[in-house]
């Protein structure tokens, strides 16, 4: 667990997930952490996403099938496309993106994005909210969250890899949450 900020963060769950998107104080923040919830993208590449990279038309808020991370936005520097969740469409499609540009205008300064400790205090500020502050949860707690679900859901791993971009299985184990009932049932069911 994740504690004064050091450690792996606990890995959102859709309860904890929805617990805090309904206590954020603005959309954007909401359409962010859906963002990363639903496609499990590391945060800084979702920060940096063009409008054009989920909308076909952001005038019609018509959402694209496939979100589009491009490699100059991501960590590992390959591209990815991931299928769009039909609640993330939804969201998607209520929110009113800006004409063109970052998806996450910064409101500050002109042709840039919105910061990443932007976002992180809005998250922080919705955790207190919900009741959730001090239990390890990060930005990076919807990504851990994506994966380790899809993982209790019983995807193959070779398929969450896919989804997640990552390279190698062993970078993508170190984001899979075991709990203590999964391991009671192990020994149980042994």
């Amino acid at each position: 667990m994740k504690l004064s900020r050091f450690g792996q963060s606990t890995p959102l769950d859709p309860k904890t997930y929805q617990q805090i998107s309904n206590c954020f104080a603005r959309d954007i923040y909401k359409i962010f952490l859906a963002l990363a919830w639903y496609t499990g993208e590391r945060p800084q590449a979702i920060l940096k996403m063009n409008v054009a990279h989920v909308y076909l038309d952001q005038s019609q808020r018509v959402v694209r099938n496939t979100i589009i991370y491009p490699a100059s936005n991501r960590k590992d520097k390959q591209s990815r496309e991931i299928p769009v969740h039909r609640t993330l469409k939804l969201i998607l499609g209520n929110y009113q993106p800006p004409s063109e540009g970052y998806l996450f205008p910064s409101s500050y300064k002109d042709k840039k994005h919105l910061s990443r400790q932007g976002v992180d205090k809005g998250f922080r500020r919705a955790l207190v909210k919900a009741g959730l502050d001090n239990q390890g949860y990060s930005l990076y707690s919807a990504r851990r969250g994506f994966i380790t679900h899809l993982k209790r859901l019983g995807y193959d791993i070779k398929v969450i890899q896919k989804l997640t971009g990552h390279r190698n299985l062993n970078s993508l184990v170190r984001y899979i949450d075991v709990s203590e009932e999964q391991l009671r049932n192990a020994i149980e069911n042994f």
